[in-house]
């Protein structure tokens, strides 16, 4: 099983005909579904079971004249076709078309007979876009689930992008990669978390006025996976006098005022003394000050960090990066601001080797 899974997300997939007639158009792979040995954590040798797993892997299968065509999106498309049976190689292993009907067809490797790859139909309207219709742009993510729905994206140009995620307790701004792919109308959005690891594959519906329908598929925890239809807004940019009213709002010196965040998983026993702040200078400097006294696991630990080094707001107004003059580069995303008071979600250190995501309330000193 571990052996097949990567390989249907690298490759696939194969063309059949039933009842004389060929099977064509496009299907979207839905889920894998495998079975899963599980061993005791008292007894690891004695009790194994097995317990159903449901996985997702992205993709569009393309049939058309005895030939599949499969796109991961990440790769170049893979074109090969079917023998007799309904069966094809991937790399060696033989995979066997199972069943088919209007609403899905079923795949099953030949040699794990509780493995089956699940396509669904996929359509969408005629769709024209390019790269540049979202380079130096910010889209919103609608959705009724959360995960998402606090999801925005600023692509800084034809290959580069900010997520940024606020959350009703944290947020983050982290930096990524992207590209729109699409074979003939088949388009696909792939947004790629650098820092968190996380992919996102946008399959693209419509397009109208700055509104992209899609359909993506997530999974929460071991939840079975399921597709969900959300809506991309072009939310559009600063014009450059809000901009500059932002960028001078943040000049000054700002001092911590309270985790706004709970911090309780972090089982600190108790915070001493706290003292932290950052100012962003007029001349595109910033210098942060750190200095913290905490009780954790009953231990005492005095930390002290100093930073300085260049800042600057990014274009859509909706995170800080700075870089200090050790060469380490952060986004430090805006939760709100006005004149007197700033919210930020950052990397909070507390020790040489350890730190936290915090939203951070400040508030500005007087010059």
């Amino acid at each position: 099983m571990k052996r097949i899974l990567p390989l249907l997300a690298a490759l696939l997939l194969s063309t059949f005909f039933t009842l004389g007639q060929e099977l064509s158009g496009a299907w979207k792979v839905d889920y894998i579904r495998s079975m899963e040995e599980v061993y005791s954590i008292d007894s690891p040798a004695d009790s194994v079971e097995k317990m159903e797993s449901f996985s997702i892997v992205s993709g569009i299968v393309e049939f058309s004249d005895k030939t599949v065509k499969f796109h991961n999106f990440k790769e170049k498309p893979n074109k090969t076709r079917v023998k007799k049976g309904g069966i094809f190689k991937l790399k060696g292993e033989k995979i066997k078309i199972e069943s088919i009907n209007k609403d899905s067809i079923i795949l099953r490797p030949i040699e794990d007979k509780e493995t089956y790859i699940v396509l669904k139909p996929f359509s969408s309207e005629d769709i024209e876009l390019s790269a540049r219709d979202f380079e130096n742009t910010e889209w919103q993510v609608k959705s009724e689930l959360g995960s998402l729905s606090s999801l925005k994206f600023h692509f800084s140009d034809s290959s580069t992008l900010t997520l940024i995620y606020q959350g009703e307790e944290y947020g983050y701004a982290n930096y990524g990669d992207w590209k729109l792919a699409n074979s003939e109308n088949y388009y696909v959005l792939y947004i790629a978390d650098r820092e968190s690891l996380k992919e996102y594959f946008f399959n693209l519906k419509s397009e109208a006025k700055g509104r992209i329908v899609a359909e993506v598929s997530v999974q929460e925890w071991s939840d079975f996976p399921k597709a969900t239809i959300v809506t991309l807004e072009n939310n559009g940019l600063l014009t450059l006098k809000e901009f500059q009213k932002k960028e001078y709002e943040l000049i000054g010196k700002w001092s911590f005022s309270r985790f706004s965040n709970n911090i309780n998983a972090l089982h600190i026993d108790s915070i001493l003394n706290l003292n932290f702040s950052i100012e962003f200078k007029d001349n595109g400097q910033y210098v942060s000050n750190n200095k913290i006294t905490l009780v954790k696991n009953k231990n005492r630990i005095d930390f002290t960090n100093n930073e300085q080094g260049t800042w600057r707001l990014a274009k859509n107004g909706s995170y800080v990066i700075i870089k200090s003059n050790d060469g380490w580069e952060e986004y430090l995303s805006i939760y709100s601001l006005n004149l007197n008071n700033l919210s930020l979600d950052l990397n909070y250190r507390y020790d040489e080797r350890a730190r936290f995501a915090a939203r951070i309330d400040f508030e500005k000193e007087s010059p």
